[in-house]
């Protein structure tokens, strides 16, 4: 009975280890499934982040995967002449894309490309690179100005080639290109340092201005941009198309320009190597013409660029794509006596009726200057200018001083550049004793003042600037020019700070070179009947006699100018010629200012209503006039 006990409390009693090893057991199953729970609510808290809390930002990312955004470019604005003839437009273009992300092989997919299209080794060079350099899903340009049959033909096999896509873009044709070449200006590629500035400089082949009105009215010109929203599957391939948001296209521009005029302006300078020519309405300021020669086609940099046809314009010893007539700097010789002579009457060193004597030079302490010709006594304003007698112009100029005749030569349009839509002016040299010390640090000399009076020295212009002079002292106004019609203006320009007896008295020496017995431009004079021109032609020195026997004859003659207003009693158009090594102005400039000033005046652009575009185009900024005290 003892021993049933025994076993019976044996049966109810477990021994030490089992106890130890039930209890490990428990305390094994809290810790894994605590951490299970753990595990399973961390599992749980990220499933609802992903879910609920950031289902946004993921649902996002999916369909970036899907999606595909692209920007479309806008269509460029057109560029028309006052009269609404086309002189710039976009036209289509059908072109070929890769996006290397999308392409098993690209080199692969540049060799079955080759077969419908000419892929050079230049141009895979160049796709290769930008594959290398940017993402493999920004669109890279293989080819533009493809053919309607090739454009056709890879879009039937764009589901057999990865990557490729063939789209609609355009780009730019000029008309009457080289008449219009440097005012008009080209497009091109943007540069490193543009790309970042707006992200639609990053589409394949879009372009930008790169000078004349394209450069300056650029923003105007370019629009804003569109974007097209695409579904795309795993291989690049458009499924099809979520969405879109048009471009707007840009502004219409009218320009002042006449291109009938501008056409027979740059016929009549051609026959020159190096020249150019300004015709501005003096009412208006508006430029109708100016060419300079020579020239150069845009639409062989614009567009397809043939790489020789570059090299030989940019290494041309002439710089056909230089604008001479905004940049080209020139000695005014004595043309610059116009401004001599309105500055000594301004003065008070000289009058209409004081007469000197020519005795064929002047003498500055041991310095001789020459006159071109001894005119003997009895020279007055009228005579001086009629005749072009140097001597008197030194004297003048001596007498009144440098910093008074460069204040009036500035007062009439000199030395300074105009905000009328073309970029890359060049500002001449009008000096005084100030800009010596600041530039050459050394004290003025009156011989500098001297020779300063007849436009030889320091002085320089550009054909531009002799056109708004010529036109100011027409009008007595500060007369502005500009490019780009603004409809509505009517309000006259200020007046000089002239006395107007003394600008007459400049207009009628002017009348004397063209029309008067002496004049230097007598054989210049317009043919039309009851029309008077006024004019003053310049011969500038451009090399020194030390320097001669190192240039060719080419080289060493004088540049040959002329500037002019007509009609003479109610002036209308003014104008200005440079021929570089032209020889005299009287023979070389003067009859090119009198056949663009004749055909003016028969064509009358200025009195004929214009063009007026459907958008408006951005006025020019008028610049302050400076007053002459």
């Amino acid at each position: 009975m003892r021993k049933k006990k025994a076993l019976h409390y044996g049966a109810r009693k477990k021994p030490d280890y089992t106890r130890k090893q039930s209890y490990r057991f428990s305390r094994r199953a809290l810790l894994v499934g605590g951490a299970q729970a753990g595990l399973f609510g961390l599992l749980g808290w990220r499933l609802h982040q992903l879910q609920i809390l950031d289902s946004s930002d993921y649902r996002l990312l999916s369909d970036e995967n899907r999606m595909m955004m692209q920007l479309v470019a806008p269509a460029r604005g057109s560029i028309y002449d006052r009269f609404g003839a086309l002189i710039a437009e976009d036209k289509e273009n059908l072109r070929l894309l890769v996006l290397p992300a999308f392409c098993k092989s690209l080199p692969g997919t540049l060799d079955a490309l080759s077969k419908i299209v000419p892929v050079s080794g230049a141009t895979r060079d160049r796709v290769m690179r930008a594959a290398r350099r940017q993402s493999g899903y920004y669109p890279i340009l293989i080819a533009e100005g493809l053919t309607w049959r090739q454009f056709a033909l890879l879009n039937v096999l764009a589901p057999q080639l990865p990557g490729m896509r063939a789209d609609r873009s355009a780009y730019r044709k000029y008309y009457h290109s080289r008449p219009m070449a440097h005012l008009v200006g080209y497009v091109g590629m943007a540069g490193k340092e543009e790309v970042d500035l707006d992200p639609v400089m990053r589409l394949p082949g879009f372009r930008t201005g790169r000078t004349g009105v394209e450069k300056t009215f650029d923003r105007e010109l370019r629009g804003s941009p569109g974007s097209v929203k695409y579904e795309v599957d795993s291989r690049g391939r458009v499924v099809r198309e979520l969405g879109s948001k048009p471009s707007s296209r840009g502004r219409d521009l009218v320009l002042s320009i006449d291109h009938h005029l501008q056409t027979v302006a740059l016929d009549r300078i051609k026959e020159h190597r190096v020249a150019s020519v300004v015709v501005l309405d003096v009412v208006t300021g508006g430029i109708l013409a100016m060419a300079s020669t020579p020239t150069f086609d845009p639409n062989d940099v614009a567009f397809d660029v043939n790489l020789e046809r570059w090299r030989e314009l940019s290494r041309n010893p002439d710089h056909p794509l230089n604008n001479r007539a905004i940049r080209g700097q020139y000695p005014p010789g004595s043309t610059f006596k116009v401004v001599t002579a309105l500055a000594g009457l301004h003065a008070g060193v000289i009058d209409g009726h004081e007469t000197m004597s020519c005795p064929g030079g002047y003498s500055v302490g041991r310095k001789r200057f020459r006159c071109w010709k001894a005119h003997g006594g009895g020279i007055n304003v009228h005579e001086a200018i009629k005749q072009s007698c140097d001597t008197y112009f030194y004297e003048t100029a001596k007498r009144m001083g440098i910093d008074h005749l460069a204040m009036v030569a500035r007062h009439l349009g000199l030395g300074r550049t105009y905000d009328c839509g073309l970029p890359g002016q060049s500002a001449g040299i009008i000096p005084d004793q100030a800009w010596k010390r600041a530039n050459l640090m050394e004290a003025w000399y009156t011989g500098e003042t001297v020779i300063a009076g007849i436009g030889q020295g320091f002085v320089s212009t550009t054909p531009l600037q002799l056109a708004v002079m010529s036109a100011r002292v027409a009008t007595g106004r500060a007369v502005l020019p500009k490019l780009i019609l603004s409809p509505g203006e009517t309000e006259p320009w200020p007046l000089l700070s002239l006395d107007p007896t003394h600008l007459d008295m400049v207009r009628s020496g002017m009348i004397g070179v063209v029309n008067e017995p002496g004049g230097t431009a007598r054989r210049s004079a317009l043919q039309i009947p009851n029309m008077l021109m006024a004019g003053k032609t310049g011969t500038s020195q451009v090399v020194s006699f030390q320097n001669e026997h190192k240039l060719s004859a080419y080289e060493r003659e004088t540049h040959a100018l002329f500037i002019a207003y007509a009609p003479a009693d109610a002036p209308r158009y003014a104008a200005a010629c440079v021929v570089e090594h032209g020889g005299g102005g009287s023979a070389a400039a003067a009859p090119v200012v009198r056949d663009v000033i004749t055909e003016a005046l028969l064509r009358d652009p200025a009195g004929r209503p214009t063009f007026v575009a459907n958008s408006d185009a951005p006025p020019a900024a008028v610049a302050a006039v400076e007053p002459v005290r």
